[in-house]
């Protein structure tokens, strides 16, 4: 089914006409040229209703509700979201780089991302930051087909990041220290002991600033019982970190 998808605020039921939100007017009229009875996915609250453009200008444009499409004819593997909720605590870079670690985490089936102020991370998220992530994150997933938005939150401190998610999930800490195969090896000792991101209800990779996690902000991960863990051989840039261990845990736990 690769009719376009867009994500509504309104509510949905068979035969309501719904407005597309004004960032996707011009993407439907200009970009995708939809045109009066095009089929297209409206989802409303993690639902994906079957839906025909009513009407389509440069200044609106509504669809026609058909039927629910999630109970009626989608197969699980039309549906792009991860079976597990992953949450991605991501230290604040320098410049834009966030813009592009949203997007990637995304992408790959992120949950939410928290930005992380650390020892070595520069500067701060404005308002005006924070609402362009967001719009980021709200493009990045209806490109990918997603059927919910992840959340980008308020950023937050290292020691707050600790104590918020250690007590309610399994928090995974990516450093260039971490011995090689740490990665696979903590994902494999969740699954032998039981307490794998099931039974903890999410899982949380963390990835470090420009010049990464400081000594003393890992030894307060570890303190708080998190895992440390390799993303390889390799030294990656810290725009890339992120975007990589979601997809090596994706791949490790066969959720591709």
């Amino acid at each position: 089914m690769n009719f376009p998808r867009f994500f509504v605020d309104q509510t949905c039921e068979p035969d309501a006409i719904v407005p597309l939100d004004e960032q996707d007017i011009s993407h439907a009229s200009n970009v995708l040229r939809l045109k009066t009875g095009d089929r297209v996915g409206l989802v409303s609250a993690g639902r994906l209703w079957d839906a025909r453009m009513e009407s389509v200008t440069r200044r609106q444009a509504t669809a026609r509700i058909v039927s629910e499409l999630y109970r009626d004819e989608c197969a699980r593997s039309d549906v792009s979201e991860l079976p597990e909720r992953v949450t991605v605590l991501q230290a604040l870079l320098k410049g834009n780089k966030l813009d592009f670690v949203t997007e990637k985490v995304v992408e790959l089936g992120a949950s939410g991302i928290v930005p992380v102020r650390c020892e070595r991370s520069y500067g701060d998220a404005s308002n005006a930051k924070l609402n362009r992530w967001r719009r980021i994150a709200r493009a990045a997933a209806q490109q990918s087909r997603r059927l919910m938005v992840p959340v980008v939150h308020p950023p937050i401190d290292w020691r707050e990041a600790l104590q918020r998610f250690t007590t309610s999930a399994r928090l995974l800490v990516a450093h260039a220290s971490a011995p090689r195969g740490s990665l696979a090896a903590a994902l494999a000792a969740q699954d032998d002991a039981q307490h794998d991101v099931r039974a903890a209800g999410e899982l949380v990779l963390a990835t470090g600033p420009e010049g990464d996690f400081s000594d003393e902000e890992l030894r307060s991960a570890v303190d708080a019982g998190c895992q440390v863990v390799s993303l390889g051989p390799t030294t990656l840039r810290a725009e890339t970190a992120a975007a990589a261990m979601i997809a090596a845990v994706a791949a490790l736990r066969g959720w591709w």
